[in-house]
């Protein structure tokens, strides 16, 4: 099966919804990428100026780059995804008009895998406070460890979402907006 980075589509966003206001309580920022459930969900609010764009994509940009998605994602995907995501819901609310849009979740993904293969991707090295960080410019995953997920982060760089073909395929046969996919190899 062919895997692919998941991306927000910026090519395409000049009228899209762009949340550049949030108020988070105090939740860490990265509370989203830990692939870990959340117990403890605060009131999250995220604010957009639909002067500014007005089409409300079904992966939604914001200041967090958190993985936030419409209803519609989420049931219309629920039978692939199954238990690889937690769904949290997040109020969006229109600074311009005031007026609130429900049925927006983050998507926090629970599906860690340790598949990685540094030998087939290509990366560069470098240090930062005596701590080495790779930064990796092409991915290349190991197929043995990711048969049966169809949305997942990696170990050691849980920033980048990756999904399956049969996800992709979903998502573009229910023409949801904001999504753009870069291939993988899969080794």
């Amino acid at each position: 099966m062919r895997y692919f980075k998941l991306i927000y589509d910026y090519e395409k966003d000049d009228n899209y919804v762009n949340c550049d206001i949030a108020n988070i309580g105090n939740m860490n920022e990265y509370i989203t990428i830990s692939g870990k459930e959340i117990e403890q969900w605060d009131n999250v609010v995220f604010e957009y100026n639909s002067e500014e764009g007005n089409i409300l994509t079904d992966y939604l940009a914001n200041l967090y780059r958190w993985f936030v998605v419409s209803d519609d994602f989420c049931q219309l995907t629920q039978n692939i995804i199954e238990n690889q995501v937690q769904y949290l819901p997040v109020k969006v609310i229109d600074r311009f008009t005031n007026s609130e849009v429900d049925s927006y979740f983050v998507a926090n993904i629970v599906t860690i895998v340790d598949a990685l293969d540094l030998e087939n991707s290509k990366y560069d090295v470098f240090e930062l406070d005596d701590e080495k960080i790779i930064s990796v410019e092409k991915y290349a995953l190991r197929g043995n460890e990711i048969v049966g997920k169809h949305i997942f982060r990696l170990k050691d760089d849980t920033i980048p979402i990756f999904v399956s073909e049969t996800l992709k395929k979903a998502i573009e046969g229910n023409d949801f907006i904001g999504f753009e996919f870069l291939e993988v190899d899969v080794i």
